[in-house]
């Protein structure tokens, strides 16, 4: 992966938070979000107990953390954006939860002590990130020795041509994305930062082409093109995500998504 210079950087954050102040109550009310056997699975992994202080990284609407407070005495609950953090809120309190702490955070320089966290997790966020590697360092200094990361984000295959497909696919749709990483460089980033991987699953995501490019705002003239982008894929490209149109138009596709549990060394 290239480095991203520090001008780079703030553009692409500054990018990122543009599209979550725009787009911040469609992920409130997203299914892809809100539900999810990834979800449920991350739930069943924690190994969590009433004592735990957790922390949920790029929050998003709030689903992540709605379904992890109940398991643990404290949730700090963050994003880089503050309208999005304000709707999670909202969303959070409409649900009762009532053990969570707001605090505005940029994944790659959080703003929280060394060893301050039993658990941390973050879902379907990190390919917004301009600098994966760095984000997983920031996870590793702020868990406790033995405590747990849980990441759930998009991916791509392995197969370069599949991978630069699926990338320029969400590039096109959200001027925000950075990159779907390979599971190969999720590996490489966990080990480097000194995090096991205990385990790793993939999913398959099913999106409705419609409801996938309303979420993001993308105008008709960008939906059209992108439509026609992926239906004149290569075959390769077209089975691997499933690509099934009708009468010419694009209803849905597939993409991965990855669930590694990291624990941090002792």
């Amino acid at each position: 992966m290239t480095q991203t210079s520090p001008q780079d950087s703030d553009e692409k954050k500054a990018r990122v938070q543009d599209y979550f102040s725009r787009t911040a109550e469609n992920y409130v009310t997203s299914t892809t979000h809100r539900t999810g056997s990834d979800l449920q699975r991350l739930v069943d992994l924690g190994e969590w107990d009433a004592q735990q202080q957790a922390l949920d990284i790029a929050t998003g609407g709030g689903h992540t953390a709605l379904a992890v407070a109940p398991h643990v005495a404290h949730i700090v609950v963050s994003d880089l954006t503050p309208r999005m953090l304000e709707k999670a809120r909202a969303f959070l309190l409409s649900q009762n939860v009532t053990n969570a702490e707001f605090v505005p955070a940029d994944a790659e320089n959080l703003p929280f002590a060394s060893a301050s966290f039993d658990r941390v997790t973050c879902r379907i966020a990190p390919h917004h990130f301009p600098n994966v590697a760095r984000f997983v360092q920031e996870v590793a200094r702020v868990l406790k020795p033995g405590g747990i990361f849980l990441l759930i984000d998009n991916i791509a295959p392995d197969a370069s041509a599949l991978d630069t497909f699926i990338n320029t696919v969400e590039k096109r749709r959200d001027s925000s994305h950075g990159r779907c990483c390979t599971l190969i460089e999720w590996r490489r980033f966990f080990a480097d930062a000194g995090l096991s991987v205990e385990l790793e699953e993939v999913f398959r995501r099913t999106h409705n082409y419609d409801d996938w490019t309303a979420r993001s705002q993308l105008a008709a003239s960008e939906k059209a093109k992108l439509e026609r982008f992926i239906l004149t894929a290569s075959e390769e490209a077209q089975r691997y995500f499933a690509v099934t149109a009708d009468d010419g138009h694009l209803k849905q596709f597939n993409t991965d998504v990855a669930l590694l549990k990291g624990r941090k060394q002792q």
